[in-house]
């Protein structure tokens, strides 16, 4: 299973990501770490606005390209807000 995700950051710009395990990449985004993505590093990760299951790499990957290639589809997948330290503390208690 891997997971296609939005995260707005604290100065409401958008990060599109792919992943394999939701838990540990949030973790590394949050942690300030050379393991996150560098753009969140410069842009402090606030809130997990989209989310998306997809069944294979390339199905994500995919999805992940015509996300970032296309403002208008990525504005319109944007919903409420969840705060990535509960995201991360959601997927805690699932383990």
């Amino acid at each position: 299973m891997y997971y296609v995700y939005i995260i707005e950051t604290e100065d409401e710009t958008y990060y599109t990501g792919i992943t394999n395990n939701l838990l540990r990449r949030m973790k590394e985004h949050t942690s300030g770490s050379g393991r996150g993505a560098a753009y969140l590093r410069m842009h402090k990760p606030k809130y997990l606005v989209y989310l998306a299951e997809c069944e294979t790499r390339s199905e994500a990957q995919k999805l992940e390209y015509k996300i970032k290639k296309d403002q208008k589809l990525k504005m319109s997948l944007i919903g409420p807000r969840r705060d990535l330290r509960e995201v991360i503390e959601t997927e805690e208690s699932y383990l």
